[in-house]
This record gives structure tokens, C-alpha cells and sequence, in this order.
């Protein structure tokens, strides 16, 4: 598998940041909330302590339907799929039990690494979907701000997540490694070279627009979903 230029710099850069983010800061563990991971994702590192690792899944578990994402926190297509894309998806098929989506991490600069990993070191999965919304949500403004890691600070704030939680997350490796070897498995089992990126029902491919995205969906459902 060949990855262009930007995201093997990228692969490289968040595996040497596993050993830099957070540097000098002593972390301090906390009780597991759920050290078991998804199936899929059972080869991954999982942090002794509490947090929210591994998938991060919308709708029924039983839902016929999968349909993946692999995004970065810090990439503007991403944000606008989190903002237009996903209701569609959670009003048209997720909340109906039709589609089980699943979003994963995909990092791509320390940045991005501080973010993902600050909005999993929560107490709680439904915490985290509400962070990640608002880190994209408002993704400009942090991206801008005169410090960014503080503008991240105010946002995981939000949920509980103190200066010092903070900072003991992005100083606990376990979290990062946590973190890049989940993008580290998308590159290898789904070939991800841009995001978003996502994969339906185990084919990966770049986001084609939601009337095509909702095309392919209703095909991956079959006749009984169209004629009902």
C-alpha cells in the first residue's frame, strides 16, 4: 500500500508525537470506565484509565448497515460533514435502525492529536460525541486562536475536563498510541489516504455527496427498504 506524501508525513509525525505530546507533564491514571474494545478495533492499545476509546458509534449495533468514517479533527471537509452530512444520515437512516455509524479517528498533526485525544479522556461516550461536535463545529475559531491548545481547553471544558485533566490526558502515552494506531489500522485495513474517508459495509471510498452517499446506502438495504 502506497499512502501519498502528506499522509505518510502525517503517519510519522503522530507517531513521534506518542512521545512528545504533553512532555514533562506527570500523568496520573484513572479508573478504566471500559477497557474493551470494539471487535474491530480489538489489536489497539487501551488506555488504564478513563475515557472513551475505540469506535465512537451512532444507532443500533444490530443495524444491517455499517457505515464508517475515518476523519481528522483539524480537516475542514470533515467539519462539514459533521455539521450537514451527519444529521441527514442520523434523520434518513441512523435513528431509524437502518445504518450503524461509526466514527474513527484519523489524525493528522499534533494538533489534531491534542484534540482527539482530549475529547476521549471523558467520562462518557455521549461527552464525547458532544465535544467532537463542537471541536468541529467551531473548528476555525480554534484553529485561529492565539493559543490553540487553550481554545481546546475551553471546549473539552465543556464536559468536566479540567486545565490539569488536560494535561494529564496529552501526557498519558497510552491515550496518543491509543490514538495513532487507530489511524495507523485505517491506512492498512482500509487504504485511507485522505479525509474524510469513509467505508460502507467494508468498500472505502472518498465522500461522494450525500444524494450519492444515500443512493448507495439504499442499495446496501435492498429491495424490502425500497418498497416499503
Amino acid at each position: 500500500m502506497i499512502l501519498k506524501t502528506n499522509l505518510k508525513t502525517a503517519l510519522m509525525a503522530a507517531t513521534l508525537a506518542v512521545f512528545t505530546v504533553g512532555a514533562g507533564v506527570n500523568a496520573q491514571s484513572s479508573s478504566p470506565a471500559d477497557q474493551t474494545a470494539p471487535a474491530a478495533l480489538a489489536g489497539l492499545t487501551i488506555p488504564d484509565r478513563e475515557g472513551v476509546w475505540g469506535d465512537i458509534v451512532y444507532g443500533s449495533p444490530d443495524a444491517p448497515v455499517e457505515l464508517i468514517e475515518y476523519a481528522s479533527l483539524t480537516c475542514p471537509h470533515c467539519a462539514s460533514f459533521s455539521r450537514d452530512v451527519l444529521p441527514l444520515l442520523m434523520k434518513d437512516f441512523v435513528n431509524e435502525g437502518h445504518v450503524r455509524f461509526v466514527f474513527r479517528n484519523f489524525v493528522l498533526n499534533r494538533l489534531d492529536l491534542a484534540a482527539a485525544a482530549t475529547s476521549r479522556c471523558l467520562t462518557s461516550e455521549d461527552a464525547t460525541k458532544r465535544t467532537m461536535a463542537a471541536l468541529f463545529a467551531e473548528q476555525s475559531q480554534w484553529l485561529q486562536a492565539d493559543n490553540q491548545l487553550t481554545a481546546i481547553m475551553e471546549i473539552v471544558g465543556r464536559e468536566g475536563l479540567n486545565e490539569e485533566g488536560v494535561r494529564e490526558c496529552l501526557a498519558d502515552q497510552q491515550v496518543t498510541k491509543h490514538i495513532v494506531e487507530m489511524m495507523q489500522q485505517g491506512a492498512k485495513d482500509h487504504d485511507v489516504q485522505a479525509t474524510p474517508t469513509l467505508v460502507l459495509n467494508g468498500v472505502s471510498m472518498s465522500f461522494p455527496g450525500y444524494a450519492a452517499l444515500k443512493l448507495r446506502i439504499e442499495a446496501q438495504l435492498g429491495s424490502d427498504y425500497l418498497n416499503k
